[in-house]
């Protein structure tokens, strides 16, 4: 794992989602107590977002009332997500029109479609290719992407430390994660203690991963949750129905126990959309033997919770979106163990409950607010592209003595792995499934030169 953080991180091993150990433990147990001081998980956090959603309402009314037969929602959308991360993060909001969270927007949008592109692939498995001219084109523009995300980073750092005040130590109420961040700091240097990992590069690129997982990931989610109920005009009625039996002005989170079928929409929702169809990428932290395969610390694996969500042995039909099957007999919300949007155990997402929380106001609020069509060539349907990757004579020792000790999997080819197989897959996850038919629940995958261990076996793998 360090060769491709330090090919992707040329900074070094920072933040909080590809680190581990000590300093993983330090800056998450950091992050966690933070964000619940500023009302993660508490009554705060429903008013910060409710402030977002009238807001975004506001805008959205004035937009229609000016004629506009047709909205973009997606840098609406963006704007009222980030500005509830960012107040967290930084103490700042944007408004609707404001152009600097567009572009933050456009950003992310970018760098997202980016890393998703063919050429990724030969930048992991031959780090040389960035060095390419013409090849390195993509990897040149994704950099570009990082350098503009840091230069915002870097301003906001810069201005809490022009406004930092020594007092702060003392008042012990931060404004935000930042100067959160910076007294922590500031309390260990005056107890005459170390102060374990916290610097200034692992503040930046902390706030770089919160950021990003605090907005793209909701925002994605959202901008599916609309087409969707555009694309299932029937589901949409039915979710105003119930919405509208409530006789109120502004939907709540004490409402939500009152709602089955708009929480069964939310959850059908994101097991439909399916915005991580890749897991990240882990290292087994020790020799390990599961299911009498032997792994050895340091193998790459990916932990494929998302392929549970379109498991037909789990969810009939998993195409078809349908919110009735998180529905029991009596049209109660029925808890489904392998409906895991949020990832689980020790790595689970630890802005959980706020992106629940954001999905749920957000998604009533504007449901009950308006209906929702969408173009007849908008489609539905997700395309994910792979490269077939070019590989040096090594591969052949690499296929030969590592396959001996990994789980058994698909034959890889002598030059590109498994990479052939991706090639105009309009589903990732149905090449998956039928891999899993035929190799079981753990299986092996060759991403040109790289081995990578699919765990699909279920809840209890991700807690090993």
């Amino acid at each position: 794992m360090t060769d491709f953080l330090l090919l992707f991180l040329p900074e070094g091993s920072n933040g909080i989602v590809q680190i581990d150990g000590d300093k993983w433990r330090e800056q998450r147990r950091f992050a966690l107590h933070t964000l619940r001081d500023f009302g993660v998980g508490r009554p705060l956090m429903e008013q910060m977002i409710t402030l977002e959603v009238t807001t975004l309402i506001n805008h959205m009314e004035k937009s229609c009332v000016l004629g506009s037969k047709s909205l973009n929602l997606c840098p609406s959308i963006a704007v009222c997500v980030g500005n509830i991360i960012n107040n967290m993060l930084f103490g700042l909001r944007f408004n609707q029109d404001n152009q600097i969270m567009h572009r933050l927007h456009r950003l992310l949008d970018d760098q997202s479609h980016t890393v998703m592109q063919p050429i990724m692939g030969a930048y992991i498995a031959f780090p040389l290719t960035t060095k390419v001219p013409l090849i390195n084109k993509e990897w040149k523009h994704l950099m570009e992407i990082k350098k503009e995300l840091l230069e915002f980073l870097d301003t906001q750092i810069e201005g809490h430390r022009m406004g930092w005040r020594e007092e702060m130590v003392e008042e012990g109420e931060p404004e935000d994660l930042t100067y959160a961040y910076m007294i922590e700091v500031e309390k260990r240097k005056r107890a005459g203690e170390d102060v374990g990992f916290f610097d200034d590069q692992q503040l930046k690129m902390l706030l770089l991963d919160l950021f990003f997982a605090g907005m793209e990931t909701t925002v994605t989610t959202l901008k599916w949750a609309f087409l969707l109920m555009a694309k299932n005009p029937e589901i949409q009625r039915k979710v105003q129905k119930e919405l509208d039996s409530l006789s109120q002005p502004l939907i709540e989170m004490r409402h939500r126990t009152q709602l089955p079928y708009t929480q069964a929409t939310i959850n059908e929702i994101q097991r439909h959309a399916n915005i991580l169809p890749i897991n990240l990428l882990r290292t087994v932290a020790e020799d390990i033997e599961i299911d009498g395969y032997g792994f050895r610390k340091g193998d790459l694996i990916i932990p494929q919770i998302s392929i549970l969500m379109n498991d037909p042995e789990l969810f009939e039909n998993p195409k078809e979106f349908r919110p009735e099957r998180f529905l029991d007999e009596s049209m109660n919300l029925k808890r489904i163990d392998e409906f895991l949007p949020f990832s689980i155990g020790r790595r689970q997402c630890l802005g959980e409950s706020l992106a629940r929380a954001e999905l749920y106001l957000i998604f009533a609020n504007l449901m009950h607010s308006f209906c929702f069509e969408v173009e007849e060539d908008v489609t539905t349907e997700t395309t994910y592209i792979y490269l077939i990757v070019c590989s040096s004579i090594y591969i052949f020792y690499e296929l030969h003595f590592k396959r001996r000790r990994l789980p058994k999997g698909p034959t890889p080819w002598l030059v590109a792995g498994n990479m052939p197989s991706f090639v105009n897959m309009t589903n990732v996850d149905d090449l998956f499934q039928s891999w899993k038919k035929q190799y079981g629940g753990i299986f092996t995958v060759w991403i040109g030169p790289i081995p990578l261990v699919m765990v699909l076996k279920g809840k209890r793998w991700a807690y090993d």
